[in-house]
């Protein structure tokens, strides 16, 4: 944090005038700004209608007799469809207006979505039709999530991405902790079809918010889309700490995933008494994932570098504690501490993003990092019953806990990702602070934004 300048021979600032510093700075991106302020309640208003049909969909799934392996097929199609579409998404996202890709998504889905309530309302909802409906709603969204990395760095100036970052993933995450409530209450009255409906509706609300926000321009030379795709490619595979991120959190991922999402749950089932301590476990990482958010927002690091890395690295508290034979009290705050990292992580890297690539390329380098993120992560799906034959619940789990911190720590090896960091917020001045004063307008943006002094592409070289 940049402490606050005090003129020489004035009187320091009391408890509260720092926190009326602190509270200007965090906030800046909600006053005056209404651009950003209509993005940020387009996104609560989709992620509460998401949050509530979790568990319907789910619900959905069982009730047609496809249990485990039912609901394991609907989020497979997910992830595949995200593997195959994210280079293209990220592309479209860099070539056509951001606002328009985000609102046609919004639209689009909210349709499967809305259909998907009538099959469900009409007993034709199979394992088979679900799954389809999840994978051609991941398909839109491959669309919409590259198109939001940059979207925001056009609504905010680059100095207070870290702190709109961390409001949006703040926001997100506290409707993830009580979103699944509310749903489940919609299911147990009125059942699951009207738990999907309202994320249908949500959806819909979102785009008509969304569509209001007008945002500049993309200042880009025209191309055909297969030289953007390369492009794109290009500015990944020529950036090293991009490329040792990349790598370090398709390891990381691939454990988590196997660890938390398989291992982890069948293990709380068997061993920790069954669905109420895995609903206990899930809640922990919504209250960790809010607490990282809170810390996010209150604290941009400077060393982006080794935050982003060494953040990531609780993750693998969970496997270990499981592995251990730690009760549940223990493991649900290691989901705590390995949730908060996460967020931390999180929304270091988008705002290393956001912050370091030209705009009209960061569409296409959030896609190729999501597309490597997970791209192993379906592989390691289908080692988990080998391993859990050859090394049980347990060892499956402690191999998955150092995996995990190999993955997180490997990046730091390169000299360009020690040496990363951010842009910081400057403070406002104590007088200002304390009298509400007005934040740099993002239409300034140009004016206050400045070449990253760390970044690998400030000389031009990808751009």
């Amino acid at each position: 944090m940049v402490p606050v300048t005090i003129a020489s021979g004035a009187k320091p600032p009391s408890h509260r005038e720092r926190i009326a510093v602190d509270a200007a700075r965090v906030s800046a991106p909600l006053r005056g700004n209404p651009r950003y302020v209509r993005y940020f309640f387009a996104n609560q208003i989709s992620s509460a209608g998401t949050a509530m049909a979790t568990g319907a969909v789910a619900y959905a799934v069982l009730t047609t007799g496809g249990g485990a392996a039912g609901i394991a097929m609907v989020f497979m199609g997910q992830m595949v469809a995200t593997i195959v579409m994210s280079p293209i998404g990220g592309t479209l996202a860099d070539r056509l207006p951001r606002v328009r890709v985000i609102v046609i998504v919004q639209i689009i889905v909210g349709a499967l979505v809305a259909f998907q309530a009538g099959l469900i309302a009409v007993r034709q909802a199979g394992v088979a039709n679900l799954a389809l409906i999840a994978a051609a709603v991941n398909v839109a969204a491959a669309f919409s999530s590259p198109a939001r990395v940059g979207l925001v760095s056009a609504l905010v100036p680059k100095q207070q991405l870290p702190e709109a970052n961390a409001l949006a993933e703040l926001g997100h995450y506290a409707i993830i902790m009580t979103g699944p409530a509310v749903g489940g209450f919609v299911v147990g009255v009125a059942g699951p079809a009207w738990g999907v409906g309202c994320n249908a509706v949500s959806f819909w609300l979102s785009a008509a918010l969304m569509h209001g926000i007008k945002a500049p321009p993309l200042e880009r030379k025209p191309q055909r889309f297969l030289a953007d795709v390369a492009e794109g490619w290009g500015v990944v595979s020529r950036t090293p700490w991009i490329v040792t991120n990349v790598l370090g959190s398709a390891g990381m991922v691939s454990c988590w995933h196997v660890a938390y999402g398989i291992v982890g749950l069948t293990y709380v089932q068997t061993h920790l008494g069954g669905p109420a301590s895995w609903g206990l476990v899930a809640s922990s990482l919504g209250t960790g994932m809010v607490a990282g958010s809170l810390i996010a927002l209150a604290w941009t690091p400077r060393r982006a570098g080794y935050v982003n890395c060494i953040a990531t690295t609780p993750m693998a508290l969970p496997g270990l504690c499981m592995a251990a034979g730690m009760p549940l009290p223990v493991i649900m705050g290691a989901v705590v501490l390995a949730a908060m990292g996460l967020s931390i992580a999180a929304v270091t890297w988008r705002s290393l993003i956001q912050q370091t690539i030209p705009d009209a390329q960061q569409g296409r380098v959030a896609a190729w990092f999501n597309f490597g993120e997970i791209g192993f992560t379906p592989i390691a799906y289908l080692l988990v019953g080998p391993s859990v034959a050859v090394l049980g619940l347990r060892g499956t789990l402690l191999a998955c806990a150092i995996g995990i911190v190999a993955a997180t720590l490997a990046p730091l090896a390169h000299p360009d990702v020690r040496q990363l960091t951010l842009l910081q917020t400057p403070e406002p001045p104590l007088s200002a602070a304390t009298s509400t004063a007005a934040v740099s307008s993002p239409d300034r943006r140009a004016k206050n934004a400045r070449p990253h002094p760390s970044s690998p592409l400030r000389s031009g070289d990808h751009a």
